[in-house]
């Protein structure tokens, strides 16, 4: 027995007023007389008699001017091991938590049937240009215009999602025109199962594969600080990409050609030993239309400042804004 076949089964049981149908049913009878028996309304029997069809429990037929329901009784021979002997169990729960991640991704990224903002992450922008590519119909031909038109209705960055539909393979763009892929048939027919891809074809698979690794890969994005061992005091800083400023400090200070000529002082009088580099906090990135970096970031550096105060005779900041690119 398959895994949601079951499950269907046993939803459909668990109410009190659809066992009590069932027990009745000892024998093929109508709405009528098995709503005098349970003591229910002919139009509630009606939908807990829906129920169980659904579920392989009930069927029915007509007989003359009624329509008589009775027990499938090759589901109710069944045992309980043989109910709950799953035949696709992992399969079921892998289409499942596939169903409830695109849920998920449409509810964060379209609200009202209108994109509110393009996901980032590869996987979760691919999930939406499938959504959005459900308005046009393979084997039609759209020009430019039309194309940007029906994209329009529901994301104005048009162009991206135009863009994005030709470098993913979703749509062929040939002089003006656009044709949605159809991943049913390949798009060589004569091509075998057996037939491998050339050289060339693999190379620039791969190079497409590096440079979208590379572009997702997040970049960490918070507060940093150079703190000098010897005195105490600190350089605050902050980026949006942390990889940079620090090894630019590092660098600069190294070659003796730092811009904060304090810190490259007591560089070159305590030496690099002296000195530690370290990230003290990471914005936490949020899969929110409404989460804007920036503003996080923002937050974070004045929650440092006022803790640090690294100014003056605390440390080797000259201005309040720490911010570097």
């Amino acid at each position: 027995m398959e895994l949601q076949e079951s499950v269907g089964i046993i939803k459909a049981l668990g109410d009190t007023s659809r066992l009590l149908l069932v027990q009745a049913l000892h024998a093929p009878q109508c709405v009528e007389e098995l709503s005098e028996r349970c003591g229910l309304a002919p139009s509630t029997v009606c939908f807990h008699l829906g129920k169980l069809e659904k579920s392989g429990l009930v069927r029915k037929k007509k007989e003359q001017y009624y329509v008589v329901y009775s027990l499938n009784e090759a589901i109710f021979d069944k045992s309980l091991r043989e109910l709950t002997a799953f035949r696709n169990a992992e399969e079921f729960v892998q289409e499942d938590r596939v169903r409830r991640y695109r849920a998920k991704v449409l509810r964060t990224f379209m609200k009202h049937g209108k994109v509110v903002r393009i996901p980032a992450q590869y996987k979760k922008k691919r999930i939406i240009l499938e959504e959005i590519l459900t308005r046009f119909r393979p084997g039609i031909a759209y020009h430019e215009p039309r194309v940007d038109e029906i994209i329009g209705e529901v994301c104005t960055d048009y162009v991206s999602i135009r863009r994005c539909f030709v470098d993913e393979g979703m749509m062929k763009r040939d002089r003006g025109i656009y044709h949605v892929v159809d991943r049913q048939r390949p798009a060589h027919p004569e091509n075998t199962k057996t037939s491998v891809p050339s050289a060339p074809e693999i190379a620039v698979k791969t190079r497409q594969e590096i440079k979208r690794e590379y572009k997702e890969r997040k970049k960490p994005s918070g507060v940093f600080q150079i703190k000098n061992l010897a005195n105490g005091k600190v350089l605050l800083g902050s980026s949006l990409n942390l990889e940079g400023p620090l090894n630019g400090h590092k660098f600069m200070l190294t070659n003796g050609s730092h811009r904060n000529a304090e810190l490259q002082r007591d560089w070159n009088t305590f030496g690099p030993d002296k000195f530690v580099f370290e990230i003290l906090e990471v914005v936490k990135v949020k899969d929110d239309p409404n989460f804007n970096l920036e503003d996080e970031l923002t937050l974070i550096e004045q929650i440092w400042i006022d803790k640090l105060q690294p100014f003056g005779e605390k440390g080797y900041n000259k201005e309040p804004r720490i911010r570097q690119a």
